[in-house]
């Protein structure tokens, strides 16, 4: 028989990683290993070593967070052949996605899972979830992946979108890449597999991006202010990916005069599924004549992630855009009309 596999499983945090204490309160686990000790039927099939990272609400994450956990990441890449990491369900999707960016030519699984439930709660999801990152992570699968509930999901396709059910996390304009039942059902075609690639880790990141959202009579100098603050700036648009030109360009005007800056504007919408299409409404297309760029099908938190991580590659606004509009990680689908 062959020898298991060995898994790192690293502790960041979140409602997974908490318990009722002797008095009963809920309080985070002191160490990784209290939280294995939960899942002992693992150890059948894997070996498996903890790495207590962080013990932070996923809210309070940010952009050196994910350096921090993807430099943990190198430092053990070759020593294990998968990776579990146990996460806040809030900003997880955010994570995924900079993982994804950060490790080209990845040839492993790593897996981010939480749970909707403390721990040793009546109902907790979290020894469901935890049991089943463990199986994503001891096969052949070789991409950053979010396993929720019954799904496993592309790390840049994920995100969360119910605070109640425990199926939490959806894959946005893309089916999931494969389903966990009686056995694990993966994509043959679409997952990526281990093929003895060499990993490019390549983490720089520039956090000044602004993530802002339209609304009716969304002020001009909101968006300026948020165009003087930051390097870069996502914008959700209505509907295909919409800005208002009523009165007189008043917010065109400040995004061309921000591309001109040298500035990325990336457009997106604020539609759960579909694509931004600004050539399809003047509207739009006010928006594509003033140099923004089209997020097309991208998740806003892997837009807003993927502009942090190309402008951490490079300033030039031509390779930005063109950077924008490849896909690194499955974030973009096929035949997506500009």
């Amino acid at each position: 028989m062959s020898e298991k596999p060995r898994i790192l499983q690293i502790s960041t945090g979140g409602t997974i990683a908490m318990a009722r204490d002797k008095d009963g309160v809920l309080s985070p686990l002191k160490t990784a290993e209290e939280l294995f000790d939960l899942v002992p039927e693992v150890s059948d099939f894997a070996e498996v070593n903890m790495l207590n990272l962080t013990e932070n609400d996923s809210a309070n994450l940010a952009p050196p967070f994910w350096t921090l956990l993807s430099q943990t990441i190198v430092n053990n890449y070759d020593k294990y052949e998968g990776f579990v990491i146990t996460h806040g369900t809030d900003t997880m999707s955010y994570t995924a996605a900079a993982l994804s960016f950060f490790f080209q030519e990845l040839d492993k699984p790593i897996v981010l899972t939480g749970s909707q439930i403390a721990t040793g709660m009546i109902g907790s999801d979290g020894k469901r979830n935890l049991v089943n990152s463990f199986r994503v992570a001891s096969s052949n699968l070789a991409e950053v992946v979010v396993v929720f509930g019954s799904k496993i999901i592309r790390g840049v396709r994920a995100r969360k979108i119910s605070a109640f059910s425990l199926e939490a996390f959806e894959s946005i304009n893309e089916a999931p890449l494969g389903e966990i039942g009686l056995t694990l059902r993966i994509s043959r075609n679409r997952a990526r597999r281990r093929s003895g690639r060499k990993l490019l880790y390549l983490p720089n990141l520039e956090p000044r991006v602004a993530l802002v959202t339209m609304y009716p009579g969304f002020s001009k100098e909101f968006l300026q202010a948020a165009v003087d603050l930051h390097k870069g700036l996502v914008i959700l648009g209505y509907g295909t990916g919409n800005i208002p030109v009523i009165p007189d360009n008043y917010l065109i005007n400040v995004i061309k005069k921000a591309t001109q800056r040298k500035i990325p504007v990336i457009i997106g919408t604020q539609c759960v599924l579909g694509a931004t299409k600004l050539s399809l409404y003047k509207v739009g297309k006010s928006v594509l004549d003033a140099k923004a760029i089209p997020s097309m099908d991208m998740t806003p938190e892997t837009a807003l992630v993927k502009l942090m991580w190309i402008l951490g590659q490079t300033q030039d606004v031509n390779q930005v855009s063109s950077m924008m509009m490849k896909s690194y990680a499955g974030e973009l689908s096929n035949e997506i009309e500009v």
